[in-house]
């Protein structure tokens, strides 16, 4: 298995400040150009020697692939002072380009090879910002986004599945409302947000002319995220020498598929209402940190809530590969200590997943291959730091 990257990316930007009364802006504007070619050669039939080689016993790979992918993008954005402490920025960015695929694939119909996927569209953008006062602001924003097809979007695993050649890159939107600031004792940010993504990828149930059922990867459907984020610390000084510091960075999610189908055995299913893969509806993290002169001590508790695989949302895994199936929630410890033993030493321990729990956060369906991603158990630190 040996992939060869060739890449060339070059980009020109131009910065120009300008005044209209009293009131500065900026504009920003520029041009980006990339050339890539990814040389991919799998399935290759190597030697069983000890020795570390890429040498083939059969010269013929199973794949022999370049993924070309050139493309163009011109974009400009300007930030414009309405007033004193209000701003709104707008920007436009226009993409083209080409992603095209060549060579060999052992299993795979020589007429659909290769393939070809233009594109050229346009991604919109603006904010604003109030600064209601000189501690507290309110800002939104709104921006279009796209999610190109990648590789592993386009290459058939087995003589049983097919890329649709009108597959098109995912594309949607993302806006946000919040509100920040901080007063006496307290900091805080507070952030509600909405992300949809048009024509995601997936795969279905098809069968040929002949009635042989395969599978095909193409666009399923839609998403339709939304949730908040909030953000809040608070500092108090304690004495001279001593001060307590408590946050929380919280965010509440509700990610869930709409008007999308996908293949579930040797039929198609409609999936409207699952939940989004690898989204949890909770991630909370949270700590206090206690300090005393130069010292500290800090303890920090993290929680998932409990995701799933893939957009029919399996509970039980798969058999064999567990490549599918749920993703139990998790919560997390970690302690961070400082001591100041002199002015020009400090000794630090950081002891990550306290109490040694076992988790995974993921189930990877390709590299490192079909399975689950473990996480550490109990890691500890040990630093010495001496100033001379």
């Amino acid at each position: 298995d040996v992939d060869v990257f060739n890449s060339y990316t070059t980009e020109l930007r131009l910065l120009q400040q300008y005044q209209t009364g009293k009131r500065q802006h900026s504009f920003v504007a520029g041009i980006q150009y990339m050339n890539n070619d990814l040389h991919r050669r799998q399935m290759g039939k190597g030697t069983t020697g000890t020795d570390y080689t890429l040498t083939l016993v059969d010269p013929a790979w199973g794949r022999d692939l370049h993924f070309k992918t050139k493309n163009l993008a011109i974009f400009a954005e300007n930030k414009y002072a309405l007033l004193q402490n209000l701003t709104v920025t707008a920007g436009a960015r226009l993409e083209m380009g080409q992603s095209k695929m060549t060579g060999i694939i052992n299993y795979y119909p020589d007429n659909k090879i290769p393939l070809a996927i233009d594109h050229q569209f346009p991604l919109l953008g603006a904010g604003l910002s109030w600064q209601m006062t000189d501690r507290t602001q309110w800002y939104a924003g709104w921006a279009q986004s796209y999610r190109p097809m990648i590789f592993k979007d386009l290459i058939p695993a087995s003589t049983y599945e097919k890329t649709d050649p009108a597959i098109k890159a995912a594309r949607g939107y993302n806006a946000e409302i919040g509100y920040r600031g901080s007063r006496h004792f307290l900091k805080w940010d507070i952030t509600g947000f909405l992300l949809r993504e048009y024509d995601r990828f997936g795969t279905l149930a098809q069968t040929d002319a002949a009635g042989v059922l395969y599978t095909f990867r193409t666009n399923i459907g839609h998403s339709l995220s939304k949730g908040i984020e909030i953000f809040i610390q608070g500092d108090w000084v304690l004495g001279q020498r001593n001060s307590l510091s408590v946050f929380t960075s919280t965010a509440f999610m509700k990610a869930r598929y709409t008007d999308a189908v996908v293949k579930k055995g040797n039929v198609n299913t409609t999936i409207n209402g699952n939940k989004v893969e690898s989204a949890p509806d909770l991630t909370t993290r949270n700590g206090i940190t206690y300090r005393y002169a130069g010292s500290s001590i800090s303890v920090l508790y993290s929680y998932t809530a409990e995701t799933f695989a893939d957009a029919l949302n399996t509970v039980i895994p798969t058999p064999g590969t567990g490549a599918v199936g749920l993703v139990p929630a998790y919560g997390i410890v970690d302690l961070n200590t400082t001591f100041r033993l002199s002015r020009q030493i400090e000794l630090r321990v950081n002891i990550s997943n306290l109490t040694n729990r076992q988790y995974f956060t993921k189930r990877p369906l390709f590299y490192p291959g079909p399975g689950i991603w473990p996480a550490d158990g109990r890691n500890v630190n040990l630093s010495i730091g001496i100033k001379l």
